[in-house]
């Protein structure tokens, strides 16, 4: 049974909800600096659909974001400053590592998110001063969520590969 058979009856099923993510592999030169503090900003291309829940992220870091300060920090959320997704807290991505996974997070009694309309994730890393002086950083950002639409027609491949990628 393929991957993609496995997501269809869970979705086709009588409760109707399948595990899906949206991913991005995200380069420091993807995310735009308004200048006014050191943090990168940017808006991953696919957004998590109506009627999901939302249950947290992971990332990948192949490369560490360097060259500026001696710290690199990520938040993830549903706003430009805001890191529920990332469970309230801060990511480090100042050095490579795998499996940096967080649940999401919205008060003591909610860990899910509710999508009522299309939603676009945000990311942001955070440096000491200045993002432009960021000279180096790679990392695959995935974000996972429950679906209770069927979403048949998407051919988003269930794996990324870092291996070849700079």
């Amino acid at each position: 049974m393929s991957i993609q058979n496995v997501v269809e009856q869970m979705e086709l099923n009588y409760v109707g909800m399948g595990i899906r993510k949206i991913s991005q592999l995200i380069r420091f030169g993807d995310f735009t600096d308004d200048g006014s503090d050191g943090i990168g900003d940017l808006s991953m291309n696919t957004q998590i659909p109506a009627g999901s829940f939302i249950i947290g992220c992971k990332a990948t870091v192949k490369t560490g974001f360097t060259g500026e300060g001696s710290a690199a920090t990520m938040k993830v959320g549903t706003t430009k400053d805001n890191d529920e997704i990332s469970g309230n807290t801060a990511i480090d991505v100042f050095t490579a590592a795998r499996n940096l996974v967080k649940a999401a997070f919205i008060s003591a009694d909610a860990g899910l998110i509710a999508v009522s309309s299309a939603q676009t994730v945000y990311v942001g890393v955070t440096v000491t001063s200045d993002f432009t002086n960021v000279s180096a950083g790679l990392m695959l950002v995935e974000v996972y969520y429950f679906s209770t639409n069927v979403e048949l027609t998407s051919d988003h491949p269930t794996e990324v590969s870092l291996n070849n990628a700079s």
